[in-house]
């Protein structure tokens, strides 16, 4: 009978021994995942100008005017939040002309296209909505025109 009692506390420290020792290498390789994926998949956007000089020791950040034209309630403001989080200067954040653009286009404003894509890329716009449209009267490098389809955006899906 003590026997039996002894084999069973030994089975169920066996048992607690392999689960925790599972857990381990499950969390083990859910961190290397995360990590992978982080640095590989899915690296950081860097928020600094594209620019053709070699680089400074101060890099300057992208300047970016966001604009709300879907007339969803504090997208803007969602946007602009997102972005900066990122490193981006977010100088302007305003309501458009209009309420009723489809898709979100990110205007290469400054005459560096990089600049755009980098936008583009940290909010996960397609690169068919990036678009150079240089305008000398604007402060910005970047001009982000938010759409209906903003709801399928890193800012959206609360990706951070």
């Amino acid at each position: 009978m003590k026997r039996a009692k002894k084999k069973s506390s030994l089975d169920a420290k066996r048992s607690v021994v392999i689960a925790s020792e599972i857990l381990a290498v499950l969390l083990a390789l859910i961190l290397f995942y995360s990590l992978v994926d982080r640095f590989i998949f899915h690296p950081p956007v860097k928020p600094y100008r594209a620019e053709n000089n070699p680089p400074t020791r101060t890099e300057k950040p992208i300047q970016v005017s966001v604009r709300n034209e879907c007339g969803a309630k504090n997208v803007a403001m969602s946007f602009t939040s997102y972005l900066r989080k990122r490193g981006f200067d977010v100088v302007e954040t305003l309501n458009g002309p209009v309420f009723d653009r489809r898709a979100t286009t990110v205007l290469d404003a400054g005459g560096n296209y990089q600049n755009a894509l980098r936008v583009a890329e940290a909010l996960g716009v397609r690169k068919g909505n990036v678009v150079t449209k240089l305008d000398p009267r604007s402060y910005v490098d970047v001009e982000v025109l938010i759409g209906l389809d903003f709801e399928n955006l890193k800012p959206s899906e609360g990706t951070e």
